[in-house]
C-alpha cells in the first residue's frame, strides 16, 4: 500500500531515519501525554467520587422514602400492599426525632432512629454500619474475640449509637477478651477447631468464665463470681444459657478440647445511657415527673454518608414511640428497589410517581436523587469546574506545538520551496505540518490514556503515599473521613460507558487541538512562493 508523500515526509520529520525520535517530537508528544493524563484522571475521580456519594447515600436512604404527610395509626396495613408492586424489594417504616442522651456528665443530642429489627438488612445495611464502627479492645496477654453485633439484637431495652456519640459519652457495647496463661501459646489448633464467642447480647453482665477439659475429655464452663460450673457437650451444639449470657462455641473439624486445656474469658457489660425526650419536658410543664429511659448500648455504628446525622441513635420502633409519647405512630417508609430500576434514575422516579398515587394524598414518595439534588448539583459545579481549568492544559500544549511547527517553517524554507517547484500542491505541502501535529496529538493522547490507566489501577498506592506526605500519617484518617480512596470505585474504559466516554473525549480533544495547532504553520508554508523560498538563505 503506497503512503501518501504529505504523511510520509511528516512522519519521517518527526521521527528521522538516523534517530529513533527527534527531541521535538517527544517533548511535545511527553506534554500531550501529560496534558490527556492529568484531565482523565480528574474527572474520573471526580465522577469515581459521585458513584460513592450515591451508593452511600442509598445505604443511608434507602432507593426512596415514603413520607407521611398526615398522622395515620393504619400504617401497618401499608407495607404489604407497598410490597405488591412490582418494582419494589424491601419495604421497612421508621421513625426520627431528636433526643438528648447522658452518661455521667457527659451528654449528647444525636439524631434518633427508630426500625424494625424483624426487617433486618432489608432496606439498609445495618450490619455493614456496625462492622465499620467496631472497635477492638487492647488487652496484655489477651486478644479481643468480641463478636460482631447483628440487627437481632436489638430490642426495646437497648440501641446503637454511632461513633461519635459512643467517643462523646464514653460508652461501649459489651465486650469479650481471652486471655492466655503465661509460657502458654496462642491458640493455633489448625483443623481441630477453636473456642470462640458466638454472641454477647447487651444484657451480658461483667465476669470471667472459664472452659476447662478434664482428664477424661469432659467439658466445664464455670464463672468465677457466681461460681456456677455448667457441663457443656460440643457435639450438642454452643453453648446457650439464654439471654444476658455469653454464648460459646467451637468451630473446626473436630469439636474438643484437649485434656487439661484452660481457657478464660473476661466478658464486660455494656455501658448504659439515660435518654431525655422532648415529650418528658412538655410533662415536666405539668408538674408531671418523669424518670429518663435507661437503656443499655448494643453496638456501635459508622455510617459512611457524611450526611447522615454524625451523631446519630438507632433504635426499635417502640423505643421511639416511648421516647416520643405517641402510640402507633410512623414518619415514613424507607424503600429498595430492584437493580435495573434503580440503577435508570428516570425509570425510578416513574415508580415513585406510581407509588405515589397508590399511596393516595397522605403520602409524598421522594426518590434519593431528589432529596440530594442539591449535593449532586454541587458536584456536577465541580466537575464542570474542573473541565474548564483542564481544558487550558491541552491549549497550552497547542500553542507550543504551534510555536515548535512555526519555527521549522522558518528553517525549512528552501526545503519548501524545493517541493512546490518538483510539483507538490499548496494544499499537500500544508498538510506535511498539518498531519505533524495530527501525528503529535494521537501518539500523545495513546500515552496519556496508558498513564491515566496506570494511575487509576495503582491509585491507592499513589495517594496514600501523597496524602500521608502532606497530611502526615495522622491526617491520613482525617482525609479518608471525607475523601476515602481506598474504597474509591473508578472504573477502567472497558467497565463503564461513561469512564470509555471520558477517556475517548479527552483522547480527541488532544487530537483535535494538535491537529489545529498545525494550520497556521500549514498554513505560512503553503503561502510561500517557490521562487522566493528557493532563493532564500
Amino acid at each position: 500500500m503506497r503512503i501518501p508523500w504529505p504523511l510520509y515526509l511528516a512522519w519521517k520529520q518527526l521521527f528521522p531515519s538516523q534517530r529513533k525520535i527527534s527531541f521535538f517530537s517527544m517533548l511535545a508528544i511527553i506534554g500531550v501525554a501529560l496534558g490527556v493524563n492529568v484531565m482523565i484522571v480528574v474527572i474520573a475521580f471526580m465522577q469515581g467520587f459521585q458513584q460513592k456519594f450515591r451508593k452511600d447515600i442509598i445505604n443511608a436512604q434507602g432507593h426512596a422514602r415514603a413520607i407521611s404527610l398526615r398522622s395515620s395509626s393504619d400504617w401497618r396495613q401499608l407495607p404489604p400492599r407497598i410490597l405488591e408492586q412490582p418494582a419494589i424489594e424491601a419495604v421497612t417504616p421508621f421513625l426520627q426525632g431528636q433526643l438528648l442522651i447522658q452518661s455521667g456528665a457527659y451528654k449528647s443530642i444525636p439524631f434518633a432512629l427508630g426500625l424494625r429489627p424483624e426487617d433486618g438488612d432489608g432496606v439498609l445495611p445495618l450490619g455493614d454500619f456496625l462492622d465499620r464502627g467496631m472497635l477492638r479492645l487492647q488487652a496484655h496477654d489477651g486478644e479481643d474475640v468480641t463478636p460482631l453485633p447483628t440487627v437481632d439484637t436489638l430490642d426495646d431495652g437497648s440501641v446503637f449509637v454511632s461513633s461519635q456519640v459512643a467517643s462523646r459519652l464514653g460508652v461501649r457495647p459489651p465486650a469479650a477478651v481471652r486471655f492466655y496463661e503465661e509460657n502458654a501459646t496462642r491458640s493455633d489448633r489448625g483443623e481441630r477447631g477453636d473456642l470462640r464467642v458466638l454472641r454477647l447480647d447487651p444484657y451480658v453482665e461483667s465476669g470471667e468464665w472459664e472452659i476447662q477439659a478434664d482428664e477424661n475429655g469432659s467439658i466445664l464452663v464455670s464463672e468465677s463470681i457466681s461460681g456456677d460450673v455448667f457441663p457443656w457437650d460440643p457435639t450438642r451444639g454452643p453453648f446457650d444459657l439464654g439471654f444476658g449470657y455469653p454464648v460459646f462455641e467451637i468451630t473446626g473439624k473436630e469439636v474438643s478440647l484437649d485434656p487439661g486445656e484452660r481457657i478464660l474469658f473476661h466478658v464486660f457489660r455494656a455501658s448504659t445511657i439515660e435518654v431525655f425526650s422532648p415529650n418528658m419536658i412538655e410533662k415536666a410543664k405539668a408538674d408531671e415527673m418523669v424518670p429518663p429511659k435507661e437503656v443499655r448500648v448494643g453496638g456501635i455504628f459508622e455510617v459512611p454518608w457524611q450526611g447522615f446525622q454524625m451523631e446519630a441513635l438507632i433504635g426499635t420502633m417502640r423505643f421511639m414511640e416511648d421516647t416520643r409519647g405517641e402510640e402507633g405512630a410512623c414518619d415514613g417508609f424507607y424503600l429498595r428497589f430492584e437493580d435495573s430500576v434503580a440503577r435508570n434514575e428516570g425509570r425510578l422516579e416513574d415508580a415513585c410517581r406510581e407509588l405515589e398515587v397508590m399511596l393516595e394524598e397522605d403520602w409524598a414518595v421522594v426518590p434519593w436523587f431528589v432529596e440530594n439534588a442539591w449535593f449532586f448539583e454541587l458536584l456536577k459545579f465541580e466537575e464542570y469546574l474542573m473541565v474548564l481549568i483542564m481544558v487550558p492544559i491541552g491549549l497550552v500544549a497547542a500553542f507550543a506545538i504551534a510555536i515548535a511547527l512555526m519555527t521549522t517553517v522558518l528553517r525549512k524554507i528552501r526545503e519548501i520551496g524545493l517541493l512546490s517547484a518538483m510539483g507538490g500542491r499548496r494544499f499537500s505541502v500544508g498538510m506535511v505540518f498539518c498531519l505533524q501535529g495530527f501525528i503529535i496529538g494521537t501518539v500523545g493522547a495513546i500515552l496519556g490514556c496508558g498513564l491515566a490507566i496506570l494511575f487509576i489501577r495503582y491509585r491507592d498506592v499513589l495517594m496514600t503515599f501523597i496524602v500521608e506526605n502532606i497530611a502526615g500519617a495522622d491526617g491520613h484518617a482525617g482525609v479518608a473521613q471525607f475523601y476515602d480512596f481506598n474504597s474509591l470505585e473508578v472504573p477502567f474504559p472497558w467497565e463503564s460507558n461513561e469512564s470509555l466516554s471520558v477517556f475517548l473525549s479527552f483522547a480527541l480533544f488532544s487530537i483535535l487541538v494538535s491537529t489545529f495547532a498545525g494550520l497556521l504553520p500549514a498554513w505560512r508554508a503553503s503561502r510561500l512562493n517557490p521562487a522566493e523560498a528557493l532563493r532564500s538563505e
